[in-house]
């Protein structure tokens, strides 16, 4: 079941009209902890006996922690290696076993080494994340191991974000399970008008972008003006497909009652690479600087070298976590290496030279086309073959159909930035004043009649995945 589905409208009214219904905190939750599991089981119902199995693991280590101290390190270590253990058995197993026999083969020993036909379950590393952080915050102390079952199985299995994230830490998620919610008419507004948002994003400007998209990639030889013009439609795509998954994730956890971390902070707005990771998927983003960049720096001496490689082992495992496969590795490792210059090259400039009015004017291009637009061609493409083909041919030769195509292609990108950016200026300039006005409750209910309108208008017969749905 995803949000754009009918079947979920039915059940979110199903689940909404109850929750409030039953009135009492231990209820809502033994109803939330229920509609989740019909939620993610939907389809394959054995997916639960993973998310059950990562969630009992945790929440026993975190009560073994409290009563057993001296030994809490076992116990972290037991949680990593059953979090770890499940996540690269399901999806990097295939991976590493079919590049060790690749690697077997060129030495010339042929061996016949088993693979696994397993279906990676959906959202397994967002929730494998989302539970380890619990135990890591409960083995630094930063929060103390919960005894109540109940309210820890909906943190971990809470529906709305359960799949793709944001990945919420339970310092911030755990106590507004534990707490009692009220009935709020400004606030379910709110999260409806937000979850409307993210529907219209999806349907309309991912879902249409798509094809656009697919046909310059699917294609067997496309010039490269081609895939410059794809690269940039398919960043707007992407941001407005899991900006898109965000949104209606916080809008229907709004109107729970629940208020969920935000996710996205108009990263390509961004001037540099440091920047753009601070605003990208900055939950995933906080996760590895917390858990993974800052334990690694912090692990030796201090200096260029450990600095270098806490931040090529960080995005490295950005990659991999984003997939198993080679395109996702040098993704990671690319961004790794733009993140070691950003940071070594940018304190050797001049403030004057920083701070002058050109800068952004240099800057951006840099980061946008040097940076963002590989990464794009990488996180698309599944053979690094490809890759390089595309940017390895000549920039500068294409045909009139191929410019056509590209002008296309790119004009379609700007339509699908024009309500992204429309939306920034009503955020910032137009939503403070209509709170001030009391003419918000108009305004929302207009937008959600456009909004309603315009996905029954544009929207496909052929629904398009999440892109984020595949992690």
């Amino acid at each position: 079941m995803t949000f754009v589905q009918m079947s979920f409208l039915a059940f979110m009214l199903i689940v909404f009209v109850l929750y409030w219904g039953v009135g009492k905190r231990t209820w809502q939750n033994v109803l939330l902890l229920v509609a989740s599991a019909m939620f993610y089981g939907w389809v394959h119902p054995w997916f639960l006996g993973l998310l059950y199995f990562s969630a009992f693991l945790d929440y026993n280590v975190g009560r073994a922690m409290a009563e057993r101290p001296a030994q809490k390190k076992w116990f972290l270590g037991l949680s990593l290696a059953g979090n770890l253990g499940m996540l690269g058995l399901f999806k990097y197993f295939n991976f590493f076993t079919e590049n060790l026999g690749a690697a077997l083969s060129a030495l010339g020993l042929d061996l016949n080494l088993w693979t696994l036909n397993l279906i990676l379950p959906v959202g397994i590393s967002f929730y494998t994340f989302q539970t380890l952080s619990y135990t890591i915050d409960v083995y630094k102390g930063r929060i103390e191991p919960r005894k109540n079952l109940l309210d820890y199985l909906v943190y971990v299995s809470f529906f709305p974000q359960l799949v793709a994230g944001p990945i919420e830490r339970a310092s911030s998620l755990l106590p507004q399970v534990e707490r009692p919610r009220h009935f709020d008419t400004q606030k379910i507004m709110s999260g409806l008008t937000l979850a409307l948002w993210g529907a219209f994003k999806k349907v309309v400007i991912a879902d249409g972008l798509a094809p656009y998209v697919d046909e310059v990639y699917m294609a067997k030889d496309p010039a490269f003006v081609m895939v410059m013009a794809a690269g940039i439609a398919f960043g707007v795509q992407m941001l407005a497909d899991i900006g898109g998954y965000t949104d209606m994730a916080r809008g229907t956890a709004r109107m729970l009652g629940f208020e969920l971390v935000r996710n996205f902070d108009r990263p390509y707005n961004s001037l540099t690479t440091p920047e753009f990771w601070r605003k990208w998927h900055m939950s995933l983003s906080s996760w590895v600087g917390d858990y993974v960049y800052t334990p690694l720096l912090r692990a030796g001496k201090a200096g260029p070298g450990r600095i270098f490689l806490s931040l090529m082992v960080t995005f490295l495992l950005i990659g991999l976590w984003h997939g198993a496969s080679w395109n996702f590795i040098c993704l990671g490792l690319y961004n790794g290496l733009w993140m070691a210059i950003y940071t070594f090259a940018t304190p050797a400039i001049p403030l004057r030279i920083r701070e002058h009015w050109t800068a952004p004017l240099i800057a951006w291009p840099l980061h946008t086309f040097v940076v963002l637009q590989p990464t794009g061609v990488m996180f698309r493409e599944v053979s690094m073959e490809r890759v390089f083909q595309h940017f390895s041919q000549p920039w500068l030769s294409a045909t009139t159909e191929e410019l056509v195509a590209a002008t296309v292609v790119f004009s379609m990108a700007v339509a699908g930035t024009l309500p992204i950016n429309l939306s920034y200026a009503v955020e910032d300039h137009v939503i403070p004043r209509l709170k001030a006005s009391g003419w918000l409750l108009p305004a929302q209910t207009t937008f959600m009649s456009v909004a309603v309108v315009a996905m029954f208008i544009f929207h496909r017969d052929v629904s398009e995945d999440f892109i984020y749905f595949q992690f």
